[in-house]
């Protein structure tokens, strides 16, 4: 037997699991999905589907994570707004996992990784600009957690808000509020030309 058969197994099965996970988290949140309502909706047997993952929340993780690092790597050379927009793109991408987990009740799941990739990326900005970072009390490692931190919760904040709004939903107000909610030393860097 060839391995490109195998392969090509794979990836349906992966694909079928992402399916179902995505349709089973428009209609519960993540956490109440059991793995065998999960692979009865996939069509796979439980083996199969823990060859894949540990859970229906790591499934997901790796879905959203998968676009999230995409839309971050665009971020640190590019703009706020383009951020912005594309950050708009993926929420409605998965508008019915989002909307679902984040609107009338909290998915900890949903809010811990969009908290996660929001403060990743603030780091990520800092440790490649570090002439960004303010002066302060504490170590400069202190200083990047805990702005991170700030940046990355507000961001969620301002999500949660836009998710809230009734459909169909103005992207401007997601940009807008998102530029209005950085600090000065941050907006600076937007406004600037990018590093070559």
């Amino acid at each position: 037997m060839s391995e490109e058969p195998l392969d090509v197994r794979v990836r349906r099965t992966r694909e079928r699991l992402q399916g179902a996970v995505l349709r089973l988290a428009s209609e519960h949140p993540v956490e109440e999905i059991a793995v065998a309502d999960l692979v009865r909706d996939a069509r796979v047997n439980r083996t199969t589907f823990y060859k894949h993952a540990a859970s229906p929340v790591e499934i997901l993780e790796q879905i959203l994570y998968a676009d999230l690092d995409r839309l971050r790597a665009e971020w640190l050379s590019g703009s706020w707004d383009d951020h912005s927009g594309a950050l708009a793109d993926h929420v409605e991408r998965y508008d019915g996992v989002y909307t679902k987990g984040l609107v009338g009740q909290r998915s900890a799941v949903l809010h811990r990784l969009l908290v996660e990739h929001f403060a990743a990326s603030a780091r990520a900005l800092l440790d490649a600009r570090p002439q960004l970072l303010p002066e302060g009390t504490g170590s400069p490692q202190w200083r990047t957690k805990a702005y991170s931190a700030f940046i990355a919760h507000g961001q969620v904040g301002i999500v949660e808000a836009w998710l809230g709004e009734p459909r169909p939903r103005d992207r401007r107000l997601l940009i807008s509020a998102s530029a209005a909610m950085l600090p000065s030393w941050l907006v600076a860097t937007f406004t600037a030309a990018p590093p070559s």
